[in-house]
C-alpha cells in the first residue's frame, strides 16, 4: 500500500465520519470522449463508446440498494421466463450488453436498514473505498446513502468517467441539472433504471367513480391540455364526494372518499408547484435553501383543505395494515395521490383508471411538474475505487443506452398503457409526467428534516407551515454549510488525485 493510501486510511481513523477518506488504485480521467462515434441517420443521437469489446468474461457487479424498507428496483435481476413484458425487456437488455462487450453482470440486491443514510449501501461502498477493494463496479442506491456517500467522498465523478456522457438522451437532463454540485455529478438518473420512474409522483383517478358522481363533465385530461388542471380544480372535485357505504353514521376505510392520501403527497405538492426545498446556485454550484415563500404556503394551504377535511379524504397510513393499492383498488377514492409503483397493482382493478400529473398551483404557471419521491428514489453512481475505468464507463453508457431503446418502451407502452392504464389519454400524461421530473436535492439530503417534518403536517392535521419551518431553520442552514463543504471537500481531493 503506497504512503499516500496509508495517510488516507489514518485520516479516516481520526475523523468522527468517514469524511474524504478514500484510497485505492482510482483510474481518474477528466474527458467524456475516449469512446468511439458511430453515425447515426439523420442526425439520431448515437451511442458514444465502442458497440463491441472483448472483457475477456469480465464479472461486472452491480450493486442495488434502497433506503431504509424501501422496495427496491433492481433492473438487472430479470428473466425472460416469468413471460412478462417488461421482464423480458430487461433481460434482452442485461443479454445484449454481455454479448456484446464479453462479460457477466452480476447484481446484489440489499435494503440499507437505515433511513439516515449509513446503512448497507453505505457501508458497502465506503469501505470498499477505505480498504481499495473492487467489489462493485456500478451501483443504483437509494437517496439518501447515495448523498451521504457523495459528500464523504466514496464516488467517481460520473462527469469524469470515460465513455459516459451525461449530455445524451438517455440521462436525464434535469437531473444533471439539479443535482451537479460545483460542476461535479457524483449521482445522476436516467435509462440506466426504472427506479425514478416508479418514484414519480403522480394521481390516479377512477374514471367511473368519476362518472358515477357527475364529476366528468369537464374531463380532468381536457383540463390538463389546457393547462387549467389547478389545485383549486382539483380540491373542489375531491370535496364533492364523501359516502357511508355501509351506512354505520361513521366515515372510515369501509367508505368512499374524494382523495385517498400518501402521506409523501404533501412534499409533492411543493414540486408540482415548481418550488424547491433547496436549489443549487448556478453562479457558485452550492445549495441553498429555497422552501419558504408564499406560492408553498398557497398550495399547501388549498392541499391541506382537502387533505384534512375527513368526510371527503383519508389518510390511508393512519390506519394499520392498511394500503392505498386496496383501498384504491376496492373503488373507495375517487382520487389517489400516489406515485408510478403503485400503477402496475391496479392492472387487475375492474374499473378503469387514468394517470394524471398533480395539478398546478394556478394557470399562469407554465409546466406540470411531477416530483421524484425522496425516499423512494435510486440513483446512478459509480463507486470510487475502479480497477478499470474506462471499461466502467463503456458498460454504463451501454447499459443506460439499451436501457432507452430496449427497456423504456416496454415499461411505457406495454406494460403501462397497454396493461394498466388501457387508454391513449393516460399515454399523453405520461409524456408530460416523464418530460417535466423534478429533483429536489434538498429532500434528497434530507436539509433541516423537512423531507420529514411536512409530512408530519399532514400527518398530525397541522397546517402551521411558517411556524414548522421556523423551528427546524437553523439545522437546516448547519446542514446546509456542511453539506457544502463536504462538497468542496469532496472536489478537492478528487482534484488532486486526478492530476
Amino acid at each position: 500500500m503506497d504512503t499516500k493510501r496509508i495517510l488516507f486510511l489514518l485520516l479516516a481513523c481520526l475523523m468522527l465520519t468517514p469524511l474524504f477518506a478514500a484510497c485505492g488504485d482510482k483510474q481518474l480521467a477528466g474527458t467524456n470522449n475516449s469512446g468511439v462515434s458511430f453515425s447515426g441517420a439523420d442526425g439520431e443521437e448515437v451511442l458514444g463508446v465502442p458497440l463491441t469489446a472483448d472483457y475477456e468474461n469480465y464479472e461486472f457487479n452491480i450493486l442495488v440498494c434502497s433506503n431504509g424498507g424501501c422496495g427496491i428496483t433492481d433492473d438487472f435481476e430479470a428473466s425472460e421466463d416469468t413471460g412478462v413484458v417488461l421482464d423480458i425487456a430487461q433481460y434482452k437488455r442485461t443479454k445484449k450488453v454481455e454479448q456484446d462487450y464479453n462479460i457477466s453482470i452480476v447484481s446484489t440486491s440489499m435494503k440499507a436498514g437505515s433511513t439516515n443514510g449509513t446503512g448497507a449501501g453505505f457501508k458497502a461502498l465506503s469501505t470498499a473505498a477505505n480498504s481499495g477493494d473492487y467489489t462493485y463496479d456500478l451501483a443504483v442506491l437509494g437517496s439518501y446513502e447515495v448523498s451521504n456517500l457523495a459528500t464523504n467522498g466514496f464516488l467517481y465523478d460520473m462527469g469524469s468517467v470515460p465513455g459516459i456522457d451525461l449530455t445524451k438522451s438517455w440521462w436525464d437532463q434535469k437531473a444533471q441539472k439539479e443535482l451537479q454540485m460545483q460542476g461535479i455529478t457524483f449521482f445522476t438518473s436516467g435509462n440506466l433504471s426504472l427506479a425514478n420512474n416508479e418514484a414519480a409522483m403522480v394521481i390516479l383517478m377512477n374514471k367511473k367513480l368519476l362518472e358515477d358522481y357527475g364529476l366528468d363533465t369537464v374531463s380532468p385530461y381536457d383540463m390538463v391540455k389546457d393547462g387549467t388542471w389547478t389545485f383549486e380544480k382539483f380540491t373542489s372535485l375531491g370535496k364533492q364526494v364523501s359516502e357511508d357505504l355501509n351506512n354505520d353514521g361513521e366515515m372510515d376505510e369501509n367508505d368512499r372518499y374524494g382523495l385517498l392520501i400518501w402521506d409523501d403527497s404533501a412534499i409533492g405538492v411543493i414540486g408540482a408547484i415548481g418550488e424547491r426545498c433547496c436549489t443549487v446556485d448556478p453562479a457558485t454550484g452550492e445549495i441553498g435553501l429555497t422552501l419558504y415563500n408564499e406560492r408553498v404556503i398557497s398550495a399547501l394551504e388549498q392541499y391541506f383543505s382537502l387533505a384534512f377535511d375527513k368526510q371527503h379524504a383519508l389518510c390511508y397510513q393512519r390506519i394499520p395494515g392498511m394500503t392505498g393499492s386496496a383501498l384504491f383498488g376496492g373503488n373507495h377514492g375517487v382520487f389517489i395521490a400516489t406515485y408510478m409503483g403503485l400503477v402496475r397493482s391496479q392492472r387487475e382493478m375492474e374499473d378503469d383508471f387514468g394517470i394524471l400529473p398533480y395539478p398546478k398551483l394556478d394557470e399562469a404557471q407554465q409546466n406540470y411538474n411531477s416530483l421524484i419521491a425522496p425516499y423512494n428514489s435510486m440513483y446512478t453512481c459509480v463507486p470510487l475505487v475502479q480497477a478499470d475505468a474506462d471499461r466502467t464507463g463503456v458498460i454504463t453508457e451501454a447499459l443506460a443506452y439499451y436501457g432507452q431503446k430496449i427497456v423504456l418502451p416496454a415499461y411505457y407502452d406495454v406494460s403501462l398503457v397497454g396493461q394498466s392504464t388501457r387508454d391513449d389519454e393516460s399515454s399523453e400524461m405520461l409524456d408530460i409526467i416523464f418530460d417535466n421530473l423534478v429533483f429536489d436535492i434538498g429532500f434528497i439530503f434530507r436539509v433541516g428534516t423537512y423531507n420529514g417534518k411536512i409530512l408530519d403536517l399532514l400527518r398530525t392535521y397541522d397546517t402551521n407551515f411558517t411556524s414548522m419551518y421556523e423551528t427546524y431553520e437553523p439545522r437546516a442552514d448547519m446542514q446546509i454549510r456542511e453539506i457544502n463543504q463536504g462538497y468542496s471537500a469532496a472536489i478537492a481531493l478528487w482534484q488532486k488525485d486526478a492530476q
